[in-house]
């Protein structure tokens, strides 16, 4: 498979896991508003678990954006679509969209 592509699945493969990831902490933040049992016993696991995620989620943006680069320097087009979906992939890890989630 060319390194253009791969960046651009791995790409997609990081933005499902972000998605996923702010649905459950939607779920966690409407749990504690309802008074629902939540999923995480200690508030000491989800930040850790936060932490992770972002740890894991830079890593696969960074993973893409290296196999972009490699696709430009071969003079692959699409390398560039990865780079910049990975660029994208890295900021939007910082922002806390599940609070905005109505």
């Amino acid at each position: 498979m060319k390194k253009g592509i791969l960046s651009i699945l791995i790409a997609f493969v990081g933005f499902f896991f972000l998605y996923k990831f702010h649905i459950l902490m939607h779920d966690i933040q409407n749990s504690h508003i309802t008074g629902e049992e939540v999923r995480f016993i200690f508030m000491d696991d989800l930040v850790s678990f936060k932490r992770l995620f972002k740890i894991i989620m830079i890593s696969i943006s960074l993973l893409s954006f290296y196999l972009g680069i490699i696709a430009v320097l071969k003079k692959n087009k699409t390398g560039i679509v990865g780079i910049v979906l990975s660029i994208i992939l890295f900021i939007s890890v910082f922002i806390p969209f599940w609070k905005f989630i109505f």
